[in-house]
């Protein structure tokens, strides 16, 4: 296949990871298609920059299980060696955040208490034991000389995980970390491609980037029987076996998720989003807007990798660094309930966004007012969020931007826009509720749930910072064609009768630009100059799902106990949190 404008190299060596396999609709094709060719390159090169902080949750756990695994080490020495460091976990890599330590602590103790209890059951149903296995699995076509129809001369499947065999090498055993609890829903094709690496691959040795395989094909000294797959939450030391298959049914479960690979690497297309932030492909990308100087922001001292930034990203960051590093980057989670006013919040969403997305297109003026008890099923939330989110949806109905639209106007239910701004090598993220037309103009509608009335001392724009940024790409022309023809929408809704409000912004009024870009460049200059991501404390511990780990975080919440109404809005300083 002819390279896409943007990368350069070879494109003959398809390598895969089992994730690769699964369904995305986020996913922008060229950026999966490059990155499974390893031997293309961004052109022009762009340099690798260490993180100031690892940004790899696992690392420092797998470097941790690798001591107490393949050098000898005790559960207990380990735990001393994560509790004197200061900086680099063994002396190598990014300095590691002291809150990401004493996770990979806990999860230490979980994953080794977890796979005591699978192996002791294992014996006693007269399974072998499995031992650490050094070498990750791999599975290799041999090289050809004429490339195929996707231009590859050479296969690789490749594995992630924690890998054990027993020592008659009749049982393999994978087990994949998951953040939180034990997942049990990974992908038919991705389980698939890892029943063929465990059944029919070998131990290969790690080689440098972009350094080619050898031309044979991985050979095994021997099939095992039985190839089996754990998932372990390392929040719980949860462990759900996915898969336990003989080879025969690994080959068969391999040929049913071919389909899904052939996919991934040959699909064609552009989709901006979060795929850019490490697509090889970006600098001849033609369907990522670029916005510079979108707010007016300066370069970080020091040069960091590309990254993304949403608003999600400027709230988290604003109430307390450590937590934008810990759960929005590392995605720690203590699996800590949300508080109720997010819940119900996030149920109104969810009621509204399935309704807009209907076809043909139907406002919520012609549908009947929900039952507090359907709001209760389909979203499990109690009695009283129920009845309050029952009555925001019916307050919805007459503020509704479908009610009398044309059938022939376009209809975009959390939409994704997508922005670069190449001075700093950002990639901004927003996701509206809604982006519909009016009659050639393009309307952002932002919908907000809370049992207060709005603020009338401070500006919509500094309240509700995604306003300030939907003001930004409209002004940018990251969507639509002309700001003069835009408009940004506040849909603040309450429960009481007549209490909900619809507020219109303008986004081509020079003092609404001036306004936004003095918003976003407060909060964001700050986190781009970030390099420690120090913990703040206050209010926002309480709901932390990093505050299990983090000591002034639960210090604070120890010396002030929980108010009893907490927060009863949805997040006022960004968009709803995405969903784990």
């Amino acid at each position: 296949m002819q390279n896409p404008p943007g990368v350069a190299g070879h494109d003959w060596l398809i390598r895969a990871t089992p994730r690769m396999a699964r369904p995305d609709d986020a996913a922008c094709p060229t950026h999966r298609r490059t990155a499974m060719r390893p031997l293309l390159v961004a052109d022009p090169a762009v340099p690798f920059r260490r993180p100031p902080r690892e940004e790899f949750a696992f690392g420092p756990l797998f470097t941790a299980l690798d001591l107490l695994e393949h050098d000898g080490w005790s559960v207990e020495r380990v735990r001393e060696e994560l509790r004197g460091t200061r900086g680099p976990f063994r002396g190598w890599g990014a300095s590691v955040h002291p809150a990401h330590l004493a996770w990979t602590a806990h999860s230490l103790e979980r994953y080794v208490a977890a796979r005591t209890r699978e192996q002791a059951a294992a014996v006693e149903a007269g399974l072998p034991e499995t031992k650490p296995v050094k070498q990750p699995w791999t599975w290799r076509t041999p090289r050809t000389d004429a490339p195929d129809a996707r231009g590859a001369r050479q296969y690789e499947h490749t594995l992630w995980g924690r890998m054990y065999t027993s020592s008659d090498e009749r049982v393999r055993d994978l087990w994949l970390p998951s953040m939180g609890r034990a997942k049990t829903d990974r992908p038919d094709a991705e389980l698939g491609a890892v029943a063929q690496v465990m059944a029919f691959g070998a131990p290969t040795p790690r080689r440098k980037q972009h350094a080619q395989p050898p031309p044979t094909a991985t050979e095994g000294t021997r099939l095992p029987r039985l190839v089996r797959v754990f998932d372990v939450g390392c929040a719980d030391g949860s462990v759900e076996e996915l898969l336990s298959v003989d080879p025969a049914e690994a080959r068969q479960r391999f040929r049913d998720a071919v389909p899904a690979f052939v996919t991934a690497a040959t699909e064609l297309g552009l989709q901006p989003g979060e795929s850019c932030v490490d697509c090889k492909a970006i600098a001849g990308c033609t369907d990522l807007k670029r916005t510079p100087r979108l707010w007016g922001g300066r370069p970080p001292a020091l040069a960091r990798q590309r990254r993304s930034v949403s608003v999600w990203d400027l709230r988290l960051y604003a109430e307390c660094p450590a937590q934008y590093h810990l759960v929005r980057r590392l995605h720690l989670n203590d699996l800590s309930a949300e508080h109720r006013g997010a819940q119900r919040g996030r149920a109104v969403d969810a009621w509204l966004d399935a309704e807009h997305a209907e076809r043909p297109v139907r406002g919520c003026r012609d549908r009947e007012i929900p039952e507090p008890t359907a709001v209760r099923a389909r979203a499990g939330l109690d009695d009283t969020s129920a009845r309050e989110a029952a009555a925001m949806l019916a307050e919805h109905r007459l503020l509704c931007p479908l009610n009398g639209l044309d059938a022939d106007e376009q209809v975009l239910v959390q939409h994704r826009v997508t922005a670069y701004v190449p001075e700093l090598d950002i990639v901004v993220l927003a996701v509206p509720d809604l982006v519909y037309t009016h009659r050639g103009r393009w309307i952002w509608r932002e919908t907000k749930t809370s049992t207060r009335p709005l603020w009338e001392r401070d500006s919509l724009l500094h309240t509700y910072p995604q306003l300030a940024l939907g003001v930004l790409l409209f002004h940018a022309g990251a969507l639509g064609d002309d700001p003069r023809r835009s408009w940004i929408e506040l849909e603040h809704l309450r429960e009481g009768h007549g209490e909900s409000r619809l507020e219109p912004i303008d986004p081509g009024r020079a003092e609404n630009v001036d306004e936004a870009r003095a918003v976003i460049a407060e909060l964001a200059q700050p986190l781009l100059d970030d390099t420690t991501y120090e913990p703040r404390t206050g209010r926002h511990c309480h709901g932390c799902q990093a505050r299990t780990w983090c000591r002034p975080g639960t210090a604070y919440v120890t010396d002030h106990p929980r108010p009893p109404n907490p927060d009863t809005q949805t997040s006022p300083r960004g968009d709803a949190a995405p969903h784990a």
